[in-house]
């Protein structure tokens, strides 16, 4: 019975151990409004949940989609992190990857992404989804990471654009 009992901690624990998981959210600030011609930052947040084990460089990638009717992702203005770099930006969707920066266990990141006001409208929906890679530069090769619990690789935010 103790071998049981020990064999089933050990598998357990390796498991766990084993794990890893990458939450995102996003959300725009000045609760998503912002005037026509102005820019506006939208906030990234990006958390290694494991309590163990830190994700390698090259393995995430963070894409944001934007609703083109009145917004744009500009191309100047962005706050990133040391080692995080743009892989596309063509206006309407950003491709970032955490490419020389390993992220320890239970450690963030975040990042900020200017906006541009083009068009009065709104609220319309800012898409964020969470993308892995194989740990190889550039970071564009699809990948995995493992036991990620997808539930928390996606988020939504509004944007609306005024006079």
């Amino acid at each position: 019975m103790k071998s049981l009992i020990v064999l089933i901690l050990c598998v357990f624990l390796f498991n766990k151990s084993h794990s890893q998981n990458a939450m995102l959210n996003i959300l725009t600030q000045h609760n998503g409004i912002v005037k026509q011609g102005e820019k506006l930052l939208l906030e990234v947040s990006l958390t290694n949940t494991n309590h163990s084990e830190h994700i390698g460089i090259y393995k995430l990638k963070i894409q944001i989609s934007i609703p083109k009717e009145i917004v744009s992702i500009d191309t100047v203005g962005h706050i990133l992190p040391t080692g995080w770099k743009i892989i596309s930006n063509n206006g309407l969707s950003i491709l970032l990857s955490n490419s020389m920066d390993m992220i320890a266990a239970k450690d963030n990141r975040n990042l900020f992404i200017a906006l541009k006001g083009n068009n009065i409208g709104g609220p319309l929906t800012i898409n964020g989804q969470l993308l892995f890679s194989d740990g190889i530069a550039p970071g564009t090769a699809p990948g995995v990471l493992k036991n990620d619990l997808p539930g928390d690789n996606n988020s939504t935010t509004t944007c609306k654009v005024i006079n």
